[in-house]
């Protein structure tokens, strides 16, 4: 086991007095920041000192010594969460960083079992080498027991729906497994219901053949509004007949980027992304129309590491055009009153009935449907209370807006949740 503790902040002038190289300097800052930073930069709390376990056992250990001292302390896996503190702690507590549970194996049933502090982009390589594919996160650099959603929940459930087992570290420091046999409770719990429950220390997740995948990520003029997101509806239609279409249409002030995702390598543009295709506020294709897998998806997709500050927030909501121009209309009226250096955003990201009947098949979650998610970033600390603001406002226009369209004939038209 690994500790790391930071009492104080590092004084490279001392280091450099007492004779350390300029490499040596540099390595301890990125070992520091690798340690203390997650993806957003209202995460990083310091902590005063920083677990670093590699077995579960070493886990069970650490969390017994938190509990007998009665230590503040927070989980860790790739830090993706922007929420502050979600991953982190102030100087009163301890982080338990998981990175280094990062085993990931086939048993002979490929079942993958995978460490808690495996990422996907580590996780898709392997299994793409095997000719197989997992339902896990679009960015590689999301931890595997953080994920919810894959690119394609249609054709198996969500990334939740597909584990068979959790292995659990309790508040007791007993460690079990959580599996539809055994603690089955807790096994619907982890499936979506957050990271209140235990400390998730491996995953053992179920596994497909390798998903060949056709994807175009394409950039539109934001003045198109209208007929974007009648062409967004359009598409969600067409996903209740065929469960291999994937879609994320998401706004931003100056552009409209949508993402049209198809499991299959077909000769021509599925008919279904034809809306998409017909809109003449086409900007560019930032990434052009490729035949590859989920791999090379996530690697097209992958954020720059180059660190923000953060904060998401979202809803869930029944498709309708009418709904989801007042949400855009009110997005505007929120983005007209925040100071230069924002990037506030929102996502559609739909998810046809199949995918939650496919979770149902497998057991269940306790998610119900995929959320629809707004994010905002920006750079300057001191506009974090205007991006929480805007957000906070977001959230429940969205809310009330959804209800009073909730009898829309364009809703009534789909089919009802499973």
């Amino acid at each position: 086991m690994r500790l790391v503790v930071l009492r104080r902040p590092v004084d490279f002038s001392r280091l450099r007095s007492l004779g350390a190289s300029r490499r040596q300097m540099l390595r301890l800052n990125m070992n520091l920041s690798n340690i203390a930073r997650g993806r957003s930069q209202t995460c990083w709390i310091q902590a005063a000192a920083y677990v670093q376990p590699s077995t579960t056992q070493e886990v069970a250990e650490a969390l017994a010594i938190i509990r007998r001292t009665g230590s503040k302390f927070a989980i860790r896996t790739s830090g993706h969460n922007p929420n502050p503190g979600f991953s982190s702690v102030d100087e009163s507590g301890v982080v338990i960083d998981l990175r280094r549970l990062n085993s990931i194996f086939l048993d002979g049933d490929d079942v993958l079992h995978a460490g808690a502090g495996s990422t996907w982009g580590q996780i898709y390589p392997f299994l793409e080498n095997k000719q197989l594919s997992a339902t896990g996160g679009r960015d590689p650099a999301v931890g595997v027991a953080g994920f919810l959603l894959g690119a394609f929940p249609n054709l198996h459930g969500t990334g939740a729906d597909g584990v068979k087992n959790f292995e659990v570290v309790l508040a007791d420091s007993t460690i079990v497994n959580a599996d539809a046999g055994s603690n089955p409770d807790l096994y619907r719990a982890l499936k979506g219901g957050g990271s209140n429950f235990g400390i998730v220390t491996q995953l053992d997740i179920t596994t497909y053949p390798l998903i060949k995948v056709q994807y175009v990520i394409n950039m539109y003029n934001p003045s198109d509004y209208l007929n974007i997101i009648n062409a967004t509806v359009q598409v969600q239609q067409a996903m209740e007949t065929d469960p291999r279409i994937g879609l994320f249409t998401n706004f931003h002030a100056d552009f409209v980027a949508a993402g049209l995702l198809y499991a299959d390598w077909p000769d021509e543009t599925p008919k279904a992304f034809e809306p998409f295709i017909n809109l003449t506020s086409l900007m560019t294709a930032v990434v052009p129309t490729t035949n590859g897998t989920l791999l090379s998806l996530t690697e097209a997709m992958a954020h720059l590491p180059n660190p923000q500050r953060r904060t998401i927030s979202s809803a869930t909501t029944r498709v309708s055009v009418d709904l989801y121009l007042e949400v855009h209309k009110a997005y505007l009226n929120i983005v007209d009153g925040l100071p230069p250096g924002f990037d506030f955003h929102y996502t559609i990201q739909p998810v046809a009935s199949a995918g939650v009947k496919a979770g149902e098949d497998r057991g269940g979650n306790t998610m119900g449907l995929e959320k629809v998610p707004q994010c905002s970033e920006w750079l300057k600390d001191g506009d974090d209370a205007a991006a929480q603001h805007a957000v906070n406002t977001m959230r429940p226009s969205q809310t009330s807006l959804a209800l009073a369209t909730s009898g829309s004939s364009v809703v009534e038209a789909l089919p009802k949740p499973i």
